[in-house]
């Protein structure tokens, strides 16, 4: 028998209910990012989404990250038996296939968006790695970034994201300022043009959307202006990503808070400090773990989201956690 089929079986005798008592008073906060209406590799279909949100229903109480944070600046324990929703990067398939089911089970969320993604001014750039080695006809990619020459053969729709992920794995590693030219280089050497914007698989929601999400119990938070990895830009581009969001956010929606989301979870004290001096509420992370009451709430663990059930059961109770600490 294997893990899965394990895990299964554990999950229909309740056998992690006893984990998520002695978690009880921890925050599980869920970091999801892609969706579809049917399975699709790499996004989290809407039934999917709604056996997680039955569950959530059943044994949890779903709170706004805005309230959770407020517990935790204030030194009050954090409810029992909570959990938040997050979702990052800002993308139209969040509007079209999650938030019908989150407000089926009237949940709250934060929406963690790249404004000028909103804006229609820029690409998530990770997804033009995505984008070039999808619609390449070249059966083979051989590559190189820095030291690393990448090389594989697709074989259907997951090869290619699997190598764009490795492509991607390199590119985090450079300098930001680098890692366009790097994507112009690859799309040269694959025979693919780059569009200026977007095309649909990768496309973001709109401001007029933004606020019918708001007005839906959707917290809208900033996921900076254009999702560079801040560890990778000096002080005055960090300081203009934090800021040019957070005031558009603002503007838009007539926020008076605005919450924060890492790119990619790269973060180091610099960061996190610019984050509190830049007037932000909080800001999550992507650290796997479930949060605790003396957390920095800068700084906030969140755990993935996994589309199958065992998965997703087993990391909300803290079974994951304990398993390691074994």
């Amino acid at each position: 028998m294997n893990k899965a089929a394990i895990a299964n079986m554990l999950v229909s005798v309740n056998a992690f209910a006893p984990f998520r008592f002695l978690n009880r008073s921890k925050l599980p906060i869920l970091t999801y990012h892609r969706f579809s209406e049917r399975e699709k590799f790499g996004k989290t279909s809407a039934k999917a989404l709604e056996t997680h949100l039955e569950y959530l229903a059943k044994n949890y109480r779903v709170l706004s990250i805005s309230d959770a944070v407020r517990n935790i600046r204030e030194g009050a324990p954090l409810p029992a038996g909570a959990a938040v929703i997050t979702i990052d990067d800002g993308y139209l398939d969040f509007y079209r296939h999650a938030f019908p089911v989150l407000k089926k089970f009237g949940m709250p969320a934060t929406f963690y968006v790249v404004t000028n993604f909103v804006d229609g001014k820029c690409w998530i750039w990770t997804d033009k790695a995505r984008y070039i080695l999808s619609k390449t006809a070249d059966e083979t990619l051989s590559f190189e970034i820095g030291n690393v020459n990448i090389e594989r053969r697709f074989t259907d729709r997951r090869s290619r994201f699997n190598a764009a992920a490795a492509v991607n794995a390199e590119l985090k590693k450079l300098p930001d300022e680098k890692k366009d030219d790097v994507l112009i280089e690859l799309a040269k050497v694959m025979k693919v043009e780059i569009p200026d914007l977007p095309p649909p698989e990768f496309a973001a929601i709109n401001w007029d959307q933004a606020r019918e999400l708001s007005a839906g119990g959707i917290d809208i938070g900033s996921h900076t202006a254009n999702h560079p990895l801040l560890t990778n830009v000096d002080a005055e581009r960090l300081g203009s990503e934090l800021k040019i969001s957070r005031l558009k956010i603002q503007d838009e929606l007539q926020y008076d808070n605005v919450n924060f989301c890492y790119p990619n979870g790269n973060v180091s004290t610099r960061e996190s400090d610019a984050v509190e001096s830049a007037g932000y509420a909080s800001a999550v992370t992507t650290e796997i773990r479930l949060c605790e009451n003396n957390d920095n709430r800068f700084l906030l663990p969140r755990l993935d989201a996994e589309p199958e059930m065992h998965r997703f059961i087993q990391a909300t109770s803290g079974f994951d956690r304990m398993k390691k600490a074994i």
